[in-house]
């Protein structure tokens, strides 16, 4: 569990300039662009992620998942727009 109670590992990487969470329990990683659109990609067994393979995160598709699923990826958007927001790349009005 991470110091946030959160059941998932989350962890931040820089990876060709772009700021990525990934949750190991999950198997994905996400992204932001500048506007905040989530982003997802799978994470493969030894980590490791393609970041030319991603596709935008259907929140409406996520209403028919299990709760605990919908709080993790809100608090990885989250995370993410505040990261985003503290080196200046973040810029939705």
């Amino acid at each position: 569990m991470n110091d946030q109670g959160s059941p998932y590992s989350i962890k931040c990487l820089e990876v060709n300039e772009m700021i990525v969470l990934t949750c190991d329990d999950h198997g994905c990683a996400y992204s932001i662009d500048s506007e905040g659109t989530l982003y997802y990609t799978p994470q493969y067994n030894d980590g490791s992620i393609n970041v030319e393979d991603w596709s935008e995160v259907d929140h409406m598709s996520m209403l028919g998942e299990e709760n605990d699923i919908q709080v993790l990826i809100e608090e990885v958007h989250e995370q993410l727009i505040v990261i985003s927001k503290s080196i200046g790349e973040y810029y939705k009005a």
